[in-house]
């Protein structure tokens, strides 16, 4: 792909100069004297010129002819695509992050070394990490859980759900009580999908808003997606604050780590938000001034600046940090400082409560979820045994060659 868009810069740019890439040295590539010759590799075997990042032969249905250097020649290889990789000693390339060719419950997923390496885009099977309970489901792509029939990490129209494969699919169909027939989508229940402003996608795929639903907004008389921003003003969240035995009831509130202004809108604290230049908004969405200078953050605990990595406002085995959490894009510069875990002792306190975490056990340093290949070798997983012990065992139907323990 990047090799691509150097081509398409290459061909549309007449404002700067673009240098030509290695292969289109003629001393490198023979092809490279041929009209258009800069497209093309040259293939040892039958002598002949390919069009480079072409899929098919002279490589295999589906790897495509790439350039690779070999004693300071350009040389023609047969790679898989991004997006794809391909099992060892194999030369068919599948997608990555579906089953491919895994066993049912199994995805395919990238052996990082072997992106680093000369080509050899390499996966393995793996089985997806356990998530909390079974409301949620796993996705490979960004490694995070995702509540089932909600649209999640799909596109719009779609929503999560466990496929035929064992796996999380972004999945759509006419029979599904998610569907949407005017525009052929599916979407969540108690959600906008594809619904006016204040109303909801309800149960038996109708738009409506009832007064009875703990969705329902008093002033402007309609139902709005909970945790998200509904009718409410920036920096809220409309969200149930309350249940009563007269049933919950949705609210505007600040988003947490937020303050409401005089303007009625919410900012994230210690950001400038509609302060003047030189003020942060504070708890209770005042403004006063930023206390720091160039090149310090604010510590609210200790009201005092400190320089960013410092030991002495954080606890043992913890450092100084910016706050990660706060968007600059969205919510401004932010002045917060935060500690992290930086050293040893501050592991150990991770790994002492990584054992109070359901699904999970600490093995060799780290925190792992259980029954996961984790740092486990292929064919293996990571399990916990009657005496407590975590250890890597030879999952059902693999093959292993090391057993490893860990008390």
């Amino acid at each position: 792909m990047a090799a691509w868009i150097w081509i398409a810069a290459l061909l549309y740019s007449s404002h700067a100069a673009v240098l030509p890439p290695p292969w289109a040295d003629v001393r490198r590539n023979p092809c490279a004297s041929r009209p258009r010759g800069w497209l093309m590799l040259y293939w040892p075997s039958d002598g002949k010129c390919y069009t480079i990042y072409k899929k098919g032969h002279p490589c295999s249905e589906t790897q495509e002819l790439s350039p690779g250097r070999l004693g300071g020649r350009t040389v023609a290889e047969c790679k898989c695509p991004p997006g794809t990789a391909q099992l060892p000693h194999t030369k068919t390339c599948h997608k990555l992050f579906e089953r491919g060719p895994c066993r049912s419950g199994e995805y395919f997923a990238p052996v990082e070394e072997s992106f680093n390496m000369r080509g050899e885009r390499q996966g393995m099977c793996v089985r997806p990490q356990q998530c909390a309970d079974e409301t949620l489901l796993y996705w490979p792509p960004d490694g995070r859980c995702y509540y089932r029939l909600t649209q999640g990490p799909c596109y719009t129209g779609s929503i999560l759900d466990l496929g035929d494969d064992g796996l999380a699919n972004c999945t759509c169909t006419s029979a599904s009580p998610h569907y949407w027939e005017l525009d052929g989508g599916c979407y969540a229940h108690y959600s906008r999908g594809p619904c006016e402003r204040g109303q909801l996608f309800l149960p038996g795929a109708r738009c409506g808003c009832d007064p009875q639903l703990p969705h329902y907004h008093n002033a402007t008389a309609g139902c709005y997606e909970l945790d998200s921003l509904g009718p409410c003003a920036k920096g809220h969240v409309f969200a149930i604050t309350e249940v009563s035995e007269n049933g919950s009831r949705a609210e505007c509130r600040c988003k947490n780590f937020h303050a409401r202004a005089d303007d009625g809108a919410c900012y994230r604290l210690y950001t400038r938000g509609p302060c003047a230049e030189d003020e942060m908004i504070s708890r209770g969405g005042r403004c006063v001034r930023v206390p720091c200078g160039r090149g310090r953050l604010y510590v609210p605990e200790r009201r005092r600046c400190y320089r960013p990595g410092a030991a002495e406002p954080c606890r043992a085995g913890e450092h100084l940090a910016f706050d990660f959490d706060a968007r600059p894009a969205l919510d401004g510069i932010s002045h917060n400082g935060v500690c992290v875990c930086g050293n040893q002792p501050c592991v150990q306190k991770e790994m002492s409560a990584c054992s109070l975490r359901k699904g999970t056990a600490a093995f060799n340093g780290a925190c792992h979820i259980l029954n996961a290949q984790g740092p486990c070798s292929a064919g293996s997983w990571l399990t916990r045994d009657s005496t407590g012990r975590t250890h890597c065992q030879c999952r059902p139907g693999g093959i292993c060659t090391k057993k490893m323990e860990n008390s």
